[in-house]
């Protein structure tokens, strides 16, 4: 089994999206498999210039920047790889910049003009399922406590797999991810574990299973019933005076 997950974060190797990442390596290397990492920060992506250079007779699927930048060699790293962990930590309510530059270059892709209807049901044109297809995993984390957060990241990959025909095998949420860095404490600990099983039961399983995802989400506030009671503006209004002033951490 071989895994390539892309860094999207901005913070590249410092951030918490690496650590994340480095902990489901652990995993995959225990369980037999290997993973690699590509960091976008780390490389050049020119953004996508709609030049139609790529999708002519006598230049389809190869872009204009094929020789100028690190795309093309991301491409074929994801063609040998079996599955592909997206990382993006949320910005602007979204993926990063970097990580939908980087996936604007998929347009390239495309293997022939016309229309096809996808597995999904979906109208689409023909792509290179050996670099947009494989099965993926969304990794997709952020600092704020409110699942409304991920919601346009998690939409946004659903929308993109249905079109490709990319099973998601796999999706991790880590809100407050910046409690990460307290690596001591046991309920950190316990949420790391659970990133290192997801990428044993990627090699084994081909799939990270339910249990293992919301033990990746857990929350780290130690407030019993905390995904309840964020549902009542009482609650959040003094959980905002508590982080104000110091006491919520």
């Amino acid at each position: 089994m071989k895994i390539l997950a892309i860094n999207g974060s901005h913070r590249g190797r410092r951030g918490c999206t690496q650590l994340i990442l480095d902990k489901i390596a652990e995993g995959v290397t225990a369980a037999g498999g290997e993973m690699e990492t590509v960091i976008l920060a780390e490389k050049k992506i020119n953004s996508c210039l709609a030049c139609d250079h790529c999708s002519q007779a006598e230049t389809r699927g190869h872009c204009v920047f094929e020789a100028a930048d690190d795309v093309k060699s991301i491409f074929e790293q994801i063609r040998a790889a079996d599955i592909i962990v997206y990382g993006s930590p949320v910005y602007a309510f979204g993926l990063t910049g970097r990580m939908k530059t980087f996936i604007d270059r998929f347009n390239s892709t495309g293997t022939g003009a016309g229309l096809v209807l996808t597995k999904s049901g979906l109208i689409f044109h023909p792509v290179d399922k050996q670099i947009v297809g494989k099965p993926m995993v969304v990794l997709t984390l952020c600092a704020n406590l409110e699942q409304e957060t991920v919601k346009n990241t998690l939409s946004y990959f659903s929308t993109f797999a249905s079109y490709v025909d990319a099973p998601i095998v796999g999706t991790l949420v880590r809100k407050m991810s910046m409690l990460l860095e307290k690596k001591e404490d046991p309920l950190v600990q316990e949420v790391l574990a659970a990133f290192v099983q997801s990428g044993h039961e990627l090699v084994l399983r081909g799939k990270i299973s339910r249990g293992t995802e919301k033990k990746a989400a857990r929350p780290l506030l130690k407030i019993p019933f905390l995904d309840f009671l964020l549902n009542f503006k009482a609650f959040k209004r003094k959980a905002i005076e508590q982080a104000n002033s110091g006491s919520m951490f």
